[in-house]
C-alpha cells in the first residue's frame, strides 16, 4: 500500500488576496481552475479512486490505485469551485476548516460546510486562527485541539476525527496531545507516501503547489522519475527547514526557496 495524500488550498483564477484574513492567504498555494480541472481528469483517466482519512488508517482493504484528496484553511472557493467539480467526477476530500474564520469574507460560512457535509464530504480541525503551533506550551496546543474539535462537533454534529497542521510545522508533544483529545490522525506537510506502517498521527502529504501542472501531478502519482525527485527533494528541503528553524519567522529566506521547474 502506497497512498498518496494531496493537499490543496484555494482553486481560483483570481491573484487578489486582499479580501482574505491574512493568516489565511495562500500565496503559492491557489491553483487554477483549469489546471484543477485537469487534474481531476488525470486521476479519472487513470483510475485513481479518492478514499477517506478513516479508510486509509483502518488498514481495510482499498483498491490499489487510492488517494486522499484535502484541502486547508476553509476558503469559500472550496465550495462554490471545488465540491462541483469533484461531484462531476465522483471523487471525495475532506476539507480542514480554520474555525476562528467561518464566515470571514473569502472563507465558508456554516452553511456552506453544511453543504458539504451533505454532499458525502468530510470535515476536519485546521486550529482555531491558522496560527503556527510552534513556541506553545503543552496546555496551549492541548487547547487548540481540544476547542477546535469542540468547536466544529458542536456546530456540525460530527466527530472531527483528523487535526491538519497550520503552517506544516509539527510540534513534538502534539501527537499524543491530539491523541488524548480524541482525534484519529494528524496530517502534516511532509511529503511521501503512506503505508500500512505509517503511523496515523504523521500522515505525510504532498502540497499541491501555485507553479504546479499537469507533469507535476503526474509524477508524484507515479512516485518515480527526475521530476518526481526534484519536487520530493524540494519539499523535504523546507519540512526540515520547518523543522530546524520553526518555520520563516527564524528563518528570513524561507519562502526564497522556489519550487523546481523541469
Amino acid at each position: 500500500m502506497n497512498i498518496p495524500i494531496l493537499m490543496y488550498h484555494s482553486v481560483s483564477d483570481s491573484d487578489d488576496y486582499r479580501e482574505l484574513p491574512s493568516a489565511c492567504r495562500p500565496i503559492g498555494y491557489r491553483t487554477g481552475v483549469e489546471v484543477f480541472e485537469d487534474h481531476l481528469s488525470i486521476l479519472k483517466r487513470d483510475g485513481w479512486t479518492t478514499i477517506s482519512l478513516e479508510e486509509l488508517i483502518s488498514r481495510q482493504e482499498i483498491p490499489e490505485k487510492s488517494v486522499v484528496i484535502t484541502f486547508d484553511d476553509g476558503y469559500a472557493d472550496n465550495h462554490h469551485t471545488v465540491l462541483p467539480r469533484l461531484q462531476g467526477y465522483g471523487f471525495s476530500a475532506i476539507f480542514f476548516i480554520s474555525v476562528s474564520y467561518l464566515g470571514k469574507p473569502g472563507m465558508m460560512g456554516v452553511e456552506e460546510v453544511n453543504e458539504l457535509l451533505r454532499s458525502g464530504m468530510e470535515i476536519g480541525s485546521h486550529g482555531m486562527g491558522h496560527e503556527l503551533l510552534s513556541g506553545r506550551d503543552e496546555s496551549e496546543l492541548d487547547q487548540e485541539l481540544k476547542e477546535s474539535k469542540r468547536r466544529l462537533s458542536e456546530q456540525f454534529s460530527i466527530a472531527t476525527d483528523f487535526f491538519s497542521l497550520p503552517r506544516g510545522y509539527l510540534p513534538p508533544p502534539l501527537p499524543r496531545l491530539a491523541r488524548n483529545a480524541g482525534y484519529r490522525g494528524l496530517c502534516t506537510s511532509s511529503p511521501g507516501f503512506n503505508t500500512e506502517r505509517t503511523d496515523p498521527f504523521a500522515l505525510r502529504r504532498f502540497p499541491v503547489r501555485s507553479n504546479w501542472g499537469r507533469e507535476e501531478l503526474e509524477a508524484i502519482l507515479a512516485g518515480k522519475g527526475k521530476l518526481y525527485k526534484r519536487l520530493l527533494l524540494f519539499e523535504n528541503i523546507r519540512a526540515f527547514l520547518r523543522r530546524r528553524y520553526r518555520y520563516k519567522h527564524l528563518f528570513p529566506n524561507y519562502n526564497k526557496i522556489k519550487p523546481p521547474r523541469h
